[in-house]
């Protein structure tokens, strides 16, 4: 059984798509997201992703993305930090990812350096999580009751902007 079964819901795949998130392209529309979450909350690192049953693929981000994450527009799905997301639909932080269990021998963080993590998930208008808006960090940090309001409140800009750029439902 997998960790996330969520991952393969159908009804959720299908909300993936109709906004066009199954694709692992850049959407302009939300680079100033990004920037302004980084900025705000001094991170070299915020994106947006979308979680696939088998990927996780960005929609935008800042900060120095290792050149095969760029090329290949995403993560395997098992590396993914915003998964969680999937069974608990709360904003969360990890102030560091060397001692924490599920992802303390992740790639991202043996391989790349990844020490913490905020994220807020992507829940559209139909109450399905298709992604998340998060940012990331390569150092121990703790992040605030305030940083986590703030990320749930750009989720929501982030929803909204991707619910006007999708297709109209047919």
């Amino acid at each position: 059984m997998p960790a996330y079964p969520q991952l393969y819901e159908r009804d959720r795949l299908r909300e993936v798509a109709r906004l066009g998130l199954d694709r692992g392209e850049q959407r302009a529309y939300l680079t100033e997201v990004v920037e302004r979450v980084s900025n705000r909350l001094g991170t070299p690192f915020a994106m947006v992703d979308a979680l696939l049953d088998d990927a996780q693929v960005f929609l935008a981000g800042c900060g120095p993305v290792p050149d095969w994450i760029a090329e290949a527009d995403g993560t395997p799905i098992e590396w993914a930090f915003c998964t969680p997301f999937l069974t608990e639909q709360a904003p969360r932080a990890v102030a560091d990812f060397t001692i924490h269990p599920e992802h303390r021998d992740n790639p991202l963080v043996t391989l790349e350096g990844m020490r913490s993590y905020i994220g807020a998930p992507l829940v559209s208008s139909g109450g399905h999580v298709v992604g998340a808006l998060c940012a990331l960090d390569l150092r121990r940090r703790q992040f605030t009751d305030l940083d986590l309001e703030y990320l749930t409140g750009m989720a929501h800009e982030t929803v909204r902007r991707i619910e006007e750029h999708a297709d109209p439902a047919p």
